[in-house]
């Protein structure tokens, strides 16, 4: 094979819709049928029934954009490459190009539908090897508050026998059957948006045995390759002896960067080492009006929170407390006095624990980093 010019034309024998890709007359190649083309070897032909496909593909999807991208078998992107520089041609589309941009016009022609490479709803991939077209959807992203009753947990639980490995117990799923907010929540969304993987990012927690009442919790939901984009304000996910309820919903942008800080309001159920006097309890009032709480985080730098406003009242032993405070700041932990410092232990100058809290409200500091 010669890589001059004129001795070369005859070598490649090339379909029209390849010659013309090539930055020469038409003339100057052999012009064949599709499956003797040198280059895509009748792949091109295929280009009509695979944009029909597509239409079909995407047609339960609910978008206003979208992409598409091609793959060739191994060698047909080469073999352009190879007669591109034999040729000494510096040719602008390739293959993929050309059989996306057209794929592309039959798929908008279709769907009424308008191409955005940037941050398309849906993304089409044509495979030419298998000759089918796959599609997958931009993740939705969703603001919501919940509130939940107590013995539901916030996150799914790993299965207490095989610790999330899969075993007969769990029937290999690795997580316990019990009621969350997430596995509850996310089977709804998941049901809304005809998605089968929703991810979670929670603005706190709280344990299993507390309530969360409304307003709720906030949480942000990304909820991976769907087929809808719309979600309810507000809706519940009820299950056997319970429900969650999901209100002040709303659709984000995109993916949050940054998470806003937050303070809270608890209930909690303590129980001390002796019994406890009314003027020591009263103390709690003072020693937490606004005041600032240091807290020696295991594995990280100590920080400081503030706790806005405590009181107390006590029966015997017995002991609840209602507290305003910023988020981050361990219940337990500044109940018994653990890594924290002032405590409701140390104020009072005895031992005391935590038996449960629910969480009264939250209060959102700021709004979303986009």
């Amino acid at each position: 094979m010669t890589s001059s010019l004129p001795g070369a034309l005859q070598v490649y024998k090339l379909c029209e819709r390849c010659a013309l890709r090539q930055p020469l007359r038409p003339e100057a190649f052999e012009v064949v049928e599709g499956g003797a083309c040198y280059v895509c070897g009748g792949l091109l032909d295929l280009i009509p029934g695979m944009g029909k496909k597509a239409a079909r593909l995407v047609k339960r999807h609910d978008f206003r954009t979208f992409a598409v991208g091609v793959s060739m078998p191994e060698g047909v992107q080469e073999r352009e490459d190879e007669l591109r520089s034999d040729l000494k041609l510096k040719g602008t589309e390739t293959i993929k190009t050309q059989a996306s941009n057209e794929i592309a016009r039959i798929l908008a022609s279709a769907t009424r539908r308008r191409v955005e490479k940037m941050r398309p709803d849906v993304t089409v991939l044509a495979d030419f090897g298998s000759g089918e077209p796959s599609a997958t959807s931009r993740p939705v992203y969703f603001y919501g508050r919940y509130s939940k009753p107590a013995k539901v947990s916030q996150r799914r639980e790993l299965c207490r026998h095989c610790s999330g490995a899969g075993c007969p117990k769990c029937r290999m799923t690795g997580l316990q059957k019990r009621p969350s907010v997430e596995g509850e929540v996310g089977k709804k969304l998941g049901g809304y948006c005809g998605s089968e993987k929703v991810v979670f990012t929670w603005l706190g927690s709280e344990d299993r045995e507390s309530k969360v009442l409304s307003p709720g919790r906030p949480f942000v939901a990304e909820v991976k390759n769907p087929v809808k984009r719309k979600v309810p304000r507000k809706f519940t996910a009820r299950f056997r002896g319970g429900q969650v309820a999901v209100s002040s919903g709303r659709m984000l942008k995109s993916k949050p960067v940054g998470l806003p800080k937050f303070r809270f309001v608890t209930r909690i159920w303590c129980r001390a080492s002796s019994k406890l006097e009314p003027e020591r309890v009263s103390e709690l009032r003072r020693a937490f009006r606004r005041a600032e709480v240091e807290f020696d985080r295991p594995h990280d730098r100590p920080t400081v929170k503030r706790v806005y406003r405590a009181k107390g009242q006590a029966e015997g032993r017995s002991l609840v407390v209602e507290a305003e405070m910023d988020g981050g700041l361990p219940v337990k932990r500044f109940v018994s006095g653990e890594l924290v410092s002032p405590s409701v232990s140390e104020v009072l100058g005895v031992r005391v624990f935590c038996k449960n809290f629910d969480i009264l409200r939250v209060t959102q500091i700021g709004a979303l980093k986009f």
